[in-house]
């Protein structure tokens, strides 16, 4: 099995472990309280900053915080003077630029870009936001606000309201959420829910559970009596423990999310959901923290600002800081001896697999097929190594034994991963010198 290399940088919330964001949610309080203890690190890096969808906080705030520890930089931040307008593809884009910086920051339109990028630049990567799929140093921005505030997040309540579909923000911090042992509550907007299959591999990693709350506010937000939580299955709190539906009583914050329409999203009956002044007043939201990862709509009208539990505006000052972080963390790792974080594959090219169902996927506009990676302890799950879309496999063959079983076998469960062959038929099985092996 002909395995593709780690993609180094950083590309996704998978990446993060409980013990690499605490330790990154210190470091960046010590930036915080040392600005200048860093102020000279990165002296002589040269980072380029290429942004092909159009960005205000994250690409200044990347910039700054380059600035901030002497690197240099160079930028692309409109992808119209960029060569991607006469076609030029985003891996050979890449693999030239790897060769100009020591580092890239990329943001693009597709699922799954940076990890692409990553595999020919021969330079780190960090996501600046792919898609819809992710968006990792926001959330390392917005876990930085509640770390200040709470200290702990385990065992906090925090709601998701309105694209979640399409909201990579929104998909970045659910996983970090789990990662750290909070609750989640889900508030999409109508018909801007996300798909099952992301939620399913969330509460399957970390062994979550999915509850259904009510209080007069869902209502209100999303058009439904109930909305679903996620929490940990060992965590315990009145009526959050048992069967049925359990009133919520309390919210620790609410992160707002404004509707993706360049990505495609419309508003459905009843509107957008959103905040008001005259819902702050209810008892639920009393010491609720009000986050954004801005730019906002009318989901979060000027009203609110004034209010000492809207955040937002100092979530995104801590910007700078927090990419100051990252950089630290990759480019000068033995100054902050953080945890690593966990290698995320860039998977195996070699199948017999139909593209990626997901047409968003960067494998579309590259022309590759989608590498695939598995996981699942209960049922083998394939899924494409760019996207985290899976990646339909009804038969699984075994490299060792020449044995093919269909995919819901307990004997795939018996074979090891490197050893896994994924198929569509069993007749492509068969053709590859394959037999039946039952199960």
């Amino acid at each position: 099995m002909r395995l593709l290399p780690l993609t180094e940088g950083l590309h996704s919330a998978e990446a993060f472990s409980r013990p690499y964001l605490e330790s990154f949610l210190e470091l960046v309080r010590s930036i915080e309280r040392s600005p200048l203890r860093y102020a000279n690190a990165l002296d002589g890096y040269l980072i380029a900053t290429v942004f092909e969808e159009p960005s205000t906080r994250t690409r200044l705030s990347f910039e700054a915080a380059a600035h901030r520890l002497g690197a240099r930089v160079i930028s692309i931040s409109d992808p119209r003077s960029s060569s991607s307008v006469k076609g030029e593809t985003l891996s050979d884009a890449a693999r030239v630029m790897g060769g100009y910086a020591d580092l890239l920051v990329w943001r693009h339109p597709r699922d799954g870009a940076s990890r692409r990028a990553a595999q020919v630049a021969g330079v780190p990567v960090i996501n600046g936001g792919d898609g819809r799929l992710g968006h990792p140093t926001q959330t390392l921005v917005d876990l930085s606000m509640l770390h200040q505030k709470w200290g702990v997040i385990e065992g906090k309540t925090v709601g998701i309201l309105g694209d979640i579909q399409n909201g990579r923000t929104a998909r970045s911090l659910a996983w970090s959420l789990a990662v750290l042992g909070a609750r989640i509550l889900l508030l999409p907007g109508s018909g801007l829910d996300w798909e099952p299959g992301f939620e399913n591999r969330l509460m399957h990693r970390f062994a979550y559970r999915l509850k259904r709350v009510r209080h007069p506010l869902i209502q209100e937000w999303t058009g439904n009596p109930e909305a679903r939580m996620l929490e940990p299955k060992g965590l315990v709190q009145g009526e959050l423990f048992g069967v049925g539906t359990s009133a919520l009583h309390g919210l620790d914050a609410l992160y707002l999310t404004r509707l993706q329409e360049e990505r495609g999203a419309k508003a459905h009956r009843g509107g957008y959901p959103g905040i008001t002044v005259e819902q702050l007043k209810d008892p639920l939201l009393q010491d609720t923290l009000l986050l954004h990862p801005l730019p906002r709509r009318d989901e979060l009208p000027v009203a609110v600002d004034e209010d000492p539990r809207a955040l937002y505006f100092e979530q995104a000052n801590m910007g700078p800081r927090v990419r100051q972080a990252v950089f630290l963390s990759l480019l000068c790792p033995e100054k902050v001896d953080l945890p690593a974080l966990n290698p995320l594959p860039s998977g195996n090219p070699e199948h017999f697999l139909a593209s990626c169902p997901n047409k968003n996927c960067i494998t579309h506009a590259e022309g590759l097929r989608p590498p695939w990676r598995v996981e699942g302890k209960g049922k083998r799950i394939f899924l494409c190594s760019f996207c985290d879309v899976p990646l339909e496999a009804p038969y699984v063959g075994c490299l060792s034994s020449r044995k093919v079983h269909p995919a819901y076998s307990p004997l795939v469960q018996q074979i090891r991963p490197e050893n896994l062959v994924p198929f569509q038929t069993r007749d492509q099985a068969e053709k590859e010198d394959y037999s039946w092996g039952g199960g």
